[in-house]
């Protein structure tokens, strides 16, 4: 039971303060929907997932609760990674307070040396689920990166 209040206070203050300004490229990407991922299985514990929600950062990181409901979108994470890489899309996520106005400050240049795009995934809540899947889609995009 305390999970479940947990969950839901985590989406409502996600809901509630989490807010991407409109029409930025911030915003885009976190709303993006990837096409041609590979399709996920229906977790057994939780058969009514949707998982073929699963496409935009926005989605994965607002689906986080369960542990097995967790793995089936730290392993979709991963994926989009590879695929924003292979699409020449980097993207670095970042959490935190303030998060959303760092990402706006550091994307007003697209064309530095980095070339990375930066999105705020978390600008309230500090949860290790979260960190956990910025940490896995940072360090997928990093070492594709430096493979270049």
């Amino acid at each position: 039971m305390k999970n479940l209040i947990l969950i839901v206070i985590i989406n409502f203050a996600n809901l509630s303060f989490g807010q991407i300004p409109k029409g930025t490229i911030q915003y885009k990407y976190y709303e993006y929907c990837s096409e041609n991922l590979s399709k996920l299985e229906r977790s057994d514990v939780y058969p009514f997932f949707p998982t073929k929600e699963l496409c935009s950062i926005k989605k994965y990181f607002r689906g986080i609760s369960y542990p097995e409901i967790n793995a089936i979108i730290y392993k979709r994470i991963v994926e989009l990674a590879k695929v924003n890489f292979e699409k020449k899309i980097y993207l670095f996520l970042i959490e935190g307070k303030g998060s959303v106005e760092l990402a706006e400050k550091k994307n007003e240049n697209l064309e530095d040396d980095n070339n990375l795009i930066y999105i705020s995934i978390d600008d309230f809540i500090d949860a290790k689920e979260i960190t956990k899947g910025k940490e896995l889609y940072n360090s997928e995009t990093e070492k594709l990166m430096n493979k270049k």
